[in-house]
């Protein structure tokens, strides 16, 4: 085969294109990545990655699945058993524990850059995977039975079918001119690696501000024994706009004193903070997922508010379906960039992703909310469901992908 003739073509070396690429490769297809820039593989194992991904258990089964589970755990993973969560304005809090749905944990806390890593290494290890970076698409004809894509370095790729995994500013779905509903939250979120007094106690804890909720996530100290592994935290603190920027400004010692007290000091004193950004917040939702020999998967279809954890879960379970839908049309003998083919994958991922994005608007719009009523109600509600262990058991199923 020419080296520039794939099955396959995908844009975006982030974690769902590298999922994908993985899943396909492991069906068979020939697999041409293409990502603008070198993807990182070593760094300073004292430091942690600012950007961490709660990962799911169903998350977790399909990197087994693939083979990399275990180097992400021998790199840093962090397991955690409880999460708790109440409102700062009402009464109501709930707690969750993987014990009472009989798993030793209810998922875990992972830098974005040890998944990346582990199944970067693990593509380039597969005969059926062809790295094109750093490259930048630059322009894409699709014809009756194959597209090309031609790269900034004048690269000119063919394949049976294009996959955009290239994030919320989707070059693939803005050059193909699928259409999406945006809208802006008027909040952002400021994430960074702390150190508490006291120990996380391996539990994700949220409490919900009338800004927006403010999470502390567990992370164990891994390869890293000069750290302490039991009182680090990946924070993400969601706020206005406006108040967002004020605390980026602030200094180190002033940072840690209002997000201790933002947290009601559950965890202690805050007692110092790595590197501190922030990110805009906004829902976006592609009108199509798909087009003749084009799929779309992650936030390039779907953009979701981190308030859950579940944006990038949502997108690994695209890459997921995704290869499920090709690998079945393959044995078929069907053309696997067909738009017929390619309407199973996006009616079997529209429901769930709908649903999520519905869920996350309804519990941002809820807990943000501060009239009376509301109070009372969104209290209640979390009391009642604390209480309630079939209610609870379901709940901590559906968010484990069980």
């Amino acid at each position: 085969m020419n080296p520039s003739e794939f099955d396959i073509i995908i844009l975006g070396g982030g974690l769902v294109g590298l999922t994908a690429a993985n899943l396909c490769a492991q069906q068979g297809f020939s697999v041409a990545l293409v990502e603008r820039q070198e993807l990182p593989l070593t760094w300073d194992d004292n430091h942690f990655d600012i950007r961490c991904s709660a990962i799911s258990k169903a998350s977790q089964i399909l990197f087994q699945e693939i083979g990399v589970w275990d180097s992400m755990v021998k790199e840093r993973v962090s397991p955690y058993q409880r999460m708790h969560v109440w409102d700062a304005l009402g009464f109501g809090e709930i707690t969750f524990d993987a014990a009472e749905v009989g798993e030793a944990d209810l998922g875990h806390i992972i830098e974005n850059r040890v998944m990346q890593k582990a199944l970067c290494v693990h593509a380039k290890q597969s005969t059926h995977v062809h790295f094109c970076m750093p490259a930048n698409p630059v322009a894409l004809h699709v014809e009756p039975d194959h597209v090309f894509l031609m790269l900034s370095d004048q690269t000119n790729l063919k394949a049976k079918l294009i996959i955009g995994a290239d994030g919320g500013h989707s070059w693939l779905r803005e050059f193909i001119h699928i259409e999406s509903k945006q809208h802006d939250y008027h909040q952002s979120a400021l994430v960074a690696t702390v150190r508490t007094e006291l120990p996380h106690q391996q539990t994700a804890w949220q409490r919900f501000l009338p800004e927006g909720p403010l999470a502390f996530l567990p992370l164990n100290s891994g390869k890293s024994p000069q750290l302490n592994p039991c009182n680090l935290s990946s924070i993400v603190w969601t706020s206005t706009t406006e108040k967002t920027k004020i605390l980026i400004s602030l200094t180190e010692a002033k940072f840690c004193e209002e997000l201790a007290h933002a947290f009601d000091y559950r965890l202690g004193s805050v007692l110092s903070t790595a590197e501190r950004r922030d990110f805009s917040l906004n829902r976006m939702h592609a009108n199509q997922y798909i087009a003749n020999r084009v799929a779309l998967i992650g936030d390039a279809i779907h953009v979701i508010h981190p308030l859950a954890g579940q944006g990038v879960n949502l997108g690994l379970g695209d890459a997921k379906k995704l290869a499920e839908t090709l690998s079945l049309a393959n044995k078929r003998q069907s053309d696997i960039g067909h738009h017929l083919v390619l309407r199973k994958y996006e009616r079997a991922r529209k429901g769930q992703i709908l649903s999520t994005l519905l869920a996350m608007d309804f519990l941002n719009r809820t807990f943000t909310r501060e009239d009376t009523l509301s109070l009372g109600l969104r209290s209640i509600g979390l009391n009642f469901v604390d209480k309630t262990a079939f209610l609870k058991k379901k709940m901590m199923l559906q968010a484990m992908g069980l």
